[in-house]
């Protein structure tokens, strides 16, 4: 999705428009996205969420054995009412430039080459002054915003993982009388949940992990539409 990524400076992008676009072409190939807690209810809807195979942020899937994203129409329009935040953020993303994980040093970039930037007029991206313009301060509160819900997202999430309840998941495609299997990701285990201590589960209860198991096996529906 993202193909130049540059800091965000005003001595690099002064003279830089951007303008709002409608389509989501920059997004067909781009098959899973991260989701925060926030937007588990309204994602489960109409995408599966999963865990990958290593780590623990929960995705949605947008497509399982295919090569491009199967919720953005050829015309580029996206397909069902919930856009993730992973793809609405665009062209706008926090960068690590930092040189290990204990030294984050989180930057505001963009996709130089993004077709909200080709038109060459709209909304500067700066004041006069230099001072971020109003499209770029909003679009950065949203980064910090979605970066803080997946962090803390995560947080919650590791749990699952130290109490052994993923497991990987294959699902069956038949396709021209061939069957194959689609796997690389994880979901909750009812059987291992239902053998943990009432401690963990009432804390679970609590801090919300709960909600958002229920959600996640809720989604999985979503895989026969994708299948």
């Amino acid at each position: 999705m993202f193909k130049k990524i540059e800091a965000l400076s005003n001595d690099m992008h002064q003279n830089l428009r951007f303008t709002r676009i409608n389509s989501f072409d920059f997004a067909t190939t781009v098959l899973n996205a991260p989701l925060s807690a926030s937007e588990f209810f309204p994602a489960a809807r109409y995408y599966p969420i999963v865990f990958p195979g290593k780590g623990t942020s929960p995705i949605a899937l947008f497509a399982l054995n295919q090569k491009t994203n199967l919720y953005v129409n050829s015309d580029g329009a996206w397909k069902v009412p919930y856009v993730p935040a992973h793809i609405r953020r665009y062209p706008f993303i926090l960068a690590n430039t930092g040189k290990d994980e204990a030294k984050k040093n989180f930057v505001v970039c963009i996709d130089a080459e993004a077709p909200h930037f080709a038109a060459g007029q709209g909304d500067p991206l700066f004041t006069a002054d230099g001072a971020p313009a109003d499209v770029t301060q909003n679009a950065i509160n949203f980064l910090k915003k979605f970066h803080a819900e997946l962090n803390a997202t995560q947080t919650v999430c590791q749990e699952l993982e130290e109490q052994n309840v993923l497991v990987e998941r294959n699902i069956t495609i038949e396709k021209n009388g061939q069957k194959s299997a689609i796997g690389g990701f994880r979901c909750v285990d009812m059987e291992k949940l239902n053998k943990l201590e009432d401690a963990v589960l009432a804390k679970w209860v609590r801090n919300g992990l709960i909600g958002l198991i229920n959600t996640h096996l809720q989604s999985l529906t979503n895989l026969k539409t994708l299948a």
